[in-house]
């Protein structure tokens, strides 16, 4: 049964004299299995709660409320039920990957198809049975987004470690005949499922189009602390240039096709390439910019558009500014940041921070580390006054970063202030040049391994 973690100050649950601890048995006479039946039953004005208090007395509750109004509460667990963990061993899993002794929510596989319809994570599928693909369709739970690496049965198999796994294009099938859409990605593990193997999954999602209405490639993200695991490597330069024309061709024949680029190479591989990034009508309705696809091109769009507003003065007299940024992204904050050469009393640097705690393949700023940060910056900020981050580095609901150093620890150990900044081309732009009062309210991350700054997703933990 769903249980009340916390009540948010002035909710609905306040007014109701909602606590901690309380459980929710049900809503209209209706029990509540999970956060779906949950989201559908407050779809309504009227409500009859039956609450099980924490001391085990009874209440039944008369409500009425705005039609999209909700209780104001946490639950103890995000789908009301228990989160559906992951049934695979794939061979890229990047929490495998996590050194030992980080956050225990660092370490959680979850594989939720209800998560993937209200938060957008990736999911396989391979631990949903028949009845509830059926109660996607039924309730309409769509868009979906699926973690495919590959239509080859056989290939899947092996590389997810789950014999369930060979069924991937039965239950896409499944879910395009019941009107769900769907956003699917594949992993690009060198020698695995690339080259011939990466034709044949962009060929058969494809048929599927518009249900599956886009496929990301996104590069396997490894790190130095793979003891015991399959023997992979990364996407050497060249690899990453045949991608993306191997990309860029079926791009071409589907434009003519279908009106749609369809299938996107992630940003990292133009980053690895050495190669712009496409134009913005290269990606169709940017549908997975959180799985990094698309993000370089936004960030250069948004800052050129922010460039247009920005007041031509820096606050102050004299302003000296470290940009941290991983080295993925280095060369586009660069460039982004020559055009304010022209302002008098701005001095800036940027400081590409290289990931010793994951290892020197993990290259996006997302998962630097608050430790990292201050050993590489330590000493050279002579000068600066400011050291500006951006907010992708740090955990959802707290300034922290994924190896619980906080944003005061290392204002604390550099001796310079720090201000943090939406990850975005206005981020960058207004907190180079001091205008953070005109920022809009700071974008908020959830402690996953998805983002970066302004380049890809590395995680893929599906």
């Amino acid at each position: 049964m769903p249980k009340i973690a916390q009540v948010h100050p002035g909710s609905l649950a306040e007014e109701l004299e909602l606590q901690s601890g309380d459980e929710l048995l049900s809503i209209n006479g209706v029990a509540i299995r999970d956060i779906v039946d949950l989201q559908f039953a407050l779809a309504t004005e009227e409500l009859e709660l039956e609450i099980k208090k924490a001391d085990g007395e009874q209440w039944v509750l008369e409500v009425e409320k705005g039609y999209d109004e909700g209780l104001g509460v946490d639950w103890e667990n995000p789908t009301v039920d228990r989160v559906k963990l992951c049934h695979n061993k794939c061979v890229f899993c990047f929490v495998d990957q996590i050194p030992q002794n980080m956050r225990q929510t660092l370490n959680v596989r979850d594989d939720d198809y209800r998560l993937s319809f209200l938060h957008g994570n990736f999911v396989t599928l391979t631990n949903v049975k028949d009845d509830e693909l059926q109660r996607i369709v039924d309730l309409k739970m769509s868009p979906l987004n699926i973690s495919v690496h590959t239509t080859n049965p056989e290939l899947r198999v092996r590389m997810l470690a789950n014999k369930r796994s060979g069924e991937i294009l039965r239950q896409i099938e499944l879910l395009s005949a019941g009107g769900i859409e769907m956003n699917t990605q594949i992993v690009l593990c060198p020698e695995w499922n690339d080259g011939a193997e990466l034709d044949r999954t962009i060929q058969d999602l494809v048929k599927y189009y518009p249900a599956v209405r886009t496929l990301s490639v996104v590069p396997v993200g490894l790190t130095k602390h793979r003891r015991g695991l399959h023997s992979l490597r990364s996407c050497t330069e060249e690899e990453a240039q045949r991608v993306i024309e191997q990309v860029a061709h079926w791009q071409a024949v589907f434009r003519q096709q279908i009106g749609a680029s369809f299938v996107h190479a992630a940003d990292e591989f133009y980053v690895l390439a050495s190669r712009d990034v496409p134009p913005g009508d290269h990606y169709d309705d940017f549908a997975q910019t959180e799985n990094g696809v698309g993000v370089i091109r936004t960030f250069l769009d948004e800052l050129e558009d922010s460039w247009l507003r920005v007041p031509r003065f820096v606050s102050g007299q004299r302003r000296r500014v470290a940009v941290v940024t991983g080295t993925s992204a280095e060369r586009t904050i660069r460039h982004s940041l020559q055009r304010l050469k022209e302002f008098d009393g701005l001095k800036y640097g940027v400081f590409p921070i290289v990931n010793d705690f994951y290892g020197h393949h993990v290259t996006v700023t997302g998962l630097l580390t608050g430790r990292d940060i201050v050993a590489q910056m330590a000493g050279k900020l002579d000068g600066y006054d400011t050291v500006l981050l951006p907010d992708i580095m740090l955990k959802d609901d707290a300034d922290v970063f994924l190896d619980d150093y906080t944003v005061e620890r290392v204002q604390s150990e550099l001796g310079v202030n720090v201000t943090v900044v939406p990850a975005s081309g206005t981020g960058l732009l207004y907190g180079t040049l001091g205008h953070t009062h005109a920022l809009p309210p700071r974008r908020r991350y959830e402690a996953t391994l998805r983002e970066d700054y302004p380049s890809t997703n590395i995680s893929q933990a599906n």
